[in-house]
């Protein structure tokens, strides 16, 4: 609810440029993210219990798909701000522009990963045991107890960002891309454009 408010407010700025809707939808987007990064200390908490055998598999799934679509929204405001910046056209903007996509493009690609590893986890329990009468009937269980809709509905979310941000640098004067990469940028058009359609048909 929060992310789709925050949203609404940087769409506002980013249409009339009047500083103080840019501000505003600042204040809500960071907002946003901190209510995503405050709620993570639950993570801890499941690992605890995880390392202590206390928590079902089943019951740890929720929190990990969570912890999951709140790092995504945590990069997808992290670009939002970073697009807010830029338009300020200031060098201190462009710098701290630089730097919040940097932390979202990492946040990014880690939850791609972790994503993809899931995936092929899911894919390889599939494979390897058979069918019981119950898993007919319930095809949904998965590897950590992560249904196969989940996986699919967090890549989707995921790829929009992993995506572009491999188009966007692409696209880039070669002169400039290789500095680009040294800062940890990648450029995989390919990647890019195969991550987009992944987003567009989830």
């Amino acid at each position: 609810m929060s992310f789709g408010a925050s949203f609404v407010s940087f769409l506002n700025a980013m249409m009339t440029f009047e500083e103080e809707k840019m501000q505003l939808a600042c204040d809500d987007l960071k907002t946003t993210e901190k209510l995503c990064e405050s709620e993570e200390a639950g993570v801890i908490e499941t690992i605890k219990n995880k390392i202590k055998k206390n928590v079902d598999v089943r019951k740890s799934a929720p929190s990990m798909v969570d912890r999951l679509q709140r790092q995504i929204i945590i990069a997808d405001c992290q670009v939002y701000l970073a697009v807010l910046s830029f338009v300020k056209q200031e060098l201190s903007a462009y710098i701290k522009g630089g730097w919040i996509l940097r932390k979202a493009w990492k946040i990014y690609n880690k939850c791609y990963l972790d994503i993809n590893a899931l995936q092929e986890l899911y894919q390889k329990k599939l494979t390897e045991e058979p069918l019981t009468s119950d898993a007919a009937n319930d095809n949904h269980i998965v590897a950590e107890g992560v249904s196969e809709e989940s996986l699919n509905r967090l890549k989707g979310a995921v790829s929009f960002g992993y995506g572009l941000f491999h188009l966007c640098i692409s696209m880039v004067p070669p002169n400039l891309l290789k500095i680009i990469n040294l800062l940890g940028f990648p450029g995989d058009r390919l990647q890019g454009l195969s991550s987009l359609m992944y987003a567009s048909e989830n």
